[in-house]
């Protein structure tokens, strides 16, 4: 099965979160996303793992309903992935 990591950095991002979707429904495929920077205060309803990093959650306040992970687990993240894409 194909590992891809989608690092998501900006709010307003359709294209990334059409791509994501898309790629959700191909079964060959296991798919995680993690916020990060101003991404971290979107609460998408996408079929992937979500990820937020905690230092930028922390930094703007907000508090999210998906896995807060910090920088070492955003490391084992993308070094565990076949492939990373950053949106």
């Amino acid at each position: 099965m194909n590992r891809i990591l989608h690092i998501l950095k900006e709010i307003n991002q359709p294209e990334a979160l059409a791509i994501i979707a898309k790629q959700a429904k191909q079964s060959s495929q296991e798919l995680s996303v993690l916020l990060i920077q101003e991404a971290v205060r979107l609460q998408p309803d996408l079929p992937a793992k979500i990820y937020v990093l905690e230092e930028d959650a922390r930094t703007r306040g907000g508090t999210s309903r998906f896995e807060t992970i910090n920088y070492s687990k955003m490391l084992d993240l993308i070094f565990s992935s076949d492939s990373v894409v950053t949106w």
